[in-house]
C-alpha cells in the first residue's frame, strides 16, 4: 500500500498574511497560530473565530480574512 505525503498549504513559516490560502482548514489554523488542533477546534464551536461547514461531512473550514482579524485581536462579536 503506498503511503501518501502530507500536502501542506500553509508554509511552515509565515512572515506575510499573503502567503495564507484563501481558505484554511483546521490544520492550517493551528499551523499558523501554533497551538493544537483540540484548542482550535474550542475556538471554532465558541464562535470566537468564525468559520464555515464545508462539504458532507461539514469539515470546518476559516476564511483568511476572518484568521487575520483574529489575529489583529478584532471582536467578531455581532
Amino acid at each position: 500500500m503506498e503511503k501518501h505525503a502530507e500536502i501542506k498549504m500553509v508554509p511552515d513559516e509565515i512572515t506575510s498574511y499573503d502567503q495564507l490560502p484563501l481558505v484554511l482548514t483546521v490544520q492550517d489554523v493551528a499551523r499558523v497560530l501554533k497551538l493544537g488542533v483540540g484548542m482550535v477546534y474550542e475556538l471554532l464551536r465558541s464562535g470566537e473565530l468564525p468559520s464555515r461547514r464545508i462539504g458532507a461531512r461539514g469539515q470546518f473550514r476559516v476564511t483568511r480574512s476572518d484568521l487575520i482579524r483574529y489575529i489583529e485581536g478584532e471582536s467578531f462579536a455581532g
